[in-house]
């Protein structure tokens, strides 16, 4: 298990945001520490529904499913998440 750094772009609200995850982590999971600790920071619900907030790697170039970890499909630390 290592610690990564990732930037979260929120393109609905026009911010950034800085956080740090495990390499192990699923998506999923990482994708609902995500919202919640954005929500909190805003002092309101960003996202209308959740489930339905699709989590894109800038890197890799496309979406991630949420039962994949961060480690086996090539998420470094320094890379951007895009939640949309």
């Amino acid at each position: 298990m290592s610690k990564m750094y990732l930037e979260a772009q929120v393109p609905g609200i026009a911010r950034s945001y800085e956080f740090s995850v495990d390499n192990v982590m699923t998506v999923g999971k990482v994708k609902q520490q995500f919202i919640s600790q954005i929500s909190l920071v805003e002092g309101r619900e960003v996202f209308a529904d959740p489930a339905q907030v699709m989590f894109c790697s800038q890197s890799l170039e496309g979406f991630l499913q949420d039962s994949e970890t961060l480690g086996e499909i090539g998420v470094q630390s320094g890379d951007t998440i895009i939640l949309l």
